[in-house]
Parts: C-alpha cells; structure tokens; sequence
C-alpha cells in the first residue's frame, strides 16, 4: 500500500497518508490544515517470514526435548510425545 508519513512545517506534527491510485492525493496537515508538509522517508515493514516458505516450520522439531510446550501441531516433536 502507497503509505507515506509528512510533517508539517507549521505544528511540527507527524502523520501518514495514505495515497490511491485515480485520486486527489494532495496531503494536507490533519492537526492544522496546512500544506507546508514535507515527506519523511521512513523504513519499510517487512514481515518475519520474507523469505522464507510458507510451511518452513512444519516437520521441523523445535526443540531437544520432544512433547515440550512451543512446539507446532504437525512436526516430528508431536509425532514423538
């Protein structure tokens, strides 16, 4: 999703907008209305699982000692318990 984060230059504050496709996408101030803002570039979210297959965790034991709490419904600590 096309998030960006401002701040304005006129109460300092910082918000997100969210810009659509086909739309007036003119970013003003929440707080106070102005559009003396200016676009911060900020980090983007990456989930944890980037990268990795979708069932990388199952069939897997997830610890030493199989049956020990944590581990997930279909891997080989299960089966052993």
């Amino acid at each position: 999703m096309p998030i960006f984060e401002y701040r304005c230059g006129k109460c300092e504050k910082t918000f997100e907008v969210l810009h659509l496709a086909g739309r007036d996408n003119e970013a003003l101030c929440p707080d106070c209305g102005s559009s003396d803002i200016k676009k911060l570039i900020s980090a983007p979210f990456l989930p944890s699982s980037v990268g990795r297959p979708a069932n990388d965790d199952i069939g897997r034991c997830c610890s030493s000692n199989p049956g020990e709490n944590g581990c997930a419904s279909g891997s080989c600590c299960e089966q052993d318990a």
